[in-house]
């Protein structure tokens, strides 16, 4: 994180073992390609958030899963469009990455 982030609470990190995963919800085993949940979820059931903001990198890969999982964990998600940056491998990818959000049921803001 930047050092001059001031971040307060729990910090949820993943892919720190070598698994891989693009939502911070859920991880991957890159071998057996079994899926695990990251302690984000149960966090945020156990303080009763049902709202979350989403930005960070990339729009188009970490943003977008995360913000999926965020839905279908049946809570209130908002991307803020001015906190995030697409990869765009493909040009409009992230662009194309919002609009599948917004039709979710993503609040892009």
């Amino acid at each position: 994180m930047h050092p001059d982030l001031l971040a307060r609470g729990e910090v949820i990190r993943k892919g720190t073992g070598g698994e891989d995963g693009y939502s911070g919800f859920t991880v991957k085993d890159p071998r057996s390609g079994d899926k695990k949940s990251t302690a984000l979820g149960s966090l945020l059931r156990e303080k009763d958030i049902g709202r979350v903001l989403v930005l960070g990198l990339a729009t188009d890969y970490c943003v977008g899963a995360t913000a999926r999982d965020a839905v279908a964990a049946g809570l209130d998600t908002t991307v803020l469009r001015e906190g995030v940056r697409a990869v765009d491998l493909n040009p409009g990818d992230g662009e194309r990455t919002l609009s599948e959000l917004t039709a979710a049921g993503v609040k892009v803001a």
